[in-house]
């Protein structure tokens, strides 16, 4: 499936229009026809194979096809930067029950590089076929990657100090993924709109990733995240590789 979607983006003729708003997807966000490009080309798969998932995608919402598993999908996580042209987004996908903590086999893929992490619940971490773990935290040398926008909350630049670098990319679950090969510390979002925060499609995949990595993935009051396969649920959390790294944030 991140084949086809990576096949498809890539055969788009400079002049596509990657950021034209096409509708509404099911999360309430418009969807831009790269958005549905990408779906199309994962729903594609699974109907012609007739593979046994319900889907879940922020723009189709849930299709539910009488399945005991479900598919959760981002077709493109960073759109913004695949619209302006900045080299960082990817496809993710999820596969589980009811929720994230569920979750049995997750694939992240870099849709500019083709990097695909890769992980299966009790198996481990994988980076184009390499174990990947995380990195023990270094007090003095904390690298964050964060949430900085419109919607973040004013703590964010507090946080953001305790780390010797910060950096914001634009696509959470590649900057998870991240932190699961021991690149950066950890990964921080805090917005102070919920409808602005983050859903279960955007980090499924990540998440697995991230703890077979080593790692976790906890709400910003300490408990370790998990999120209903839906649309409806926001949370902001801090996803970490080391678990000092909890005290230096909370």
């Amino acid at each position: 499936m991140a084949r086809k979607v990576r096949e498809a983006e890539r055969a788009l003729p400079y002049t596509y229009d990657r950021g034209k708003e096409i509708a509404l997807g099911a999360d309430g966000t418009p969807t831009s026809s790269l958005d549905k490009l990408a779906e199309d080309a994962i729903l594609e798969v699974v109907m012609e194979r007739d593979l046994p998932f319900n889907i879940l995608s922020e723009e189709a919402g849930m299709i539910n096809r009488g399945k005991d598993r479900t598919l959760v999908i981002d077709p493109i996580d960073g759109t913004q930067n695949a619209i302006m042209g900045v080299p960082f987004y990817s496809v993710s996908l999820a596969l589980g029950t009811k929720s994230m903590k569920d979750v049995e086999v997750a694939l992240v893929q870099n849709l500019v590089t083709g990097d695909t992490y890769y992980a299966e619940k009790g198996m481990g971490a994988y980076l184009n076929g390499a174990r990947i773990r995380v990195r023990s935290c270094s007090p003095q040398d904390i690298m964050f990657l964060m949430y900085m926008g419109l919607y973040s909350a004013p703590e964010t630049f507090q946080i953001m100090k305790r780390a010797r670098r910060s950096r914001a990319l634009g696509c959470a679950s590649l900057e998870m993924c991240l932190v699961a090969e021991g690149r950066a510390d950890a990964y921080y979002i805090n917005c102070d709109v919920y409808e602005k925060a983050i859903r279960v499609v955007d980090i499924a995949a990540s998440a697995l990733v991230l703890r077979e990595a080593g790692g976790e993935i906890v709400s910003l009051d300490g408990r370790s995240l998990d999120m209903g396969f839906n649309l409806k649920e926001r949370s902001n959390y801090l996803a970490y590789g080391d678990e000092k790294i909890r005290k230096v944030v909370m």
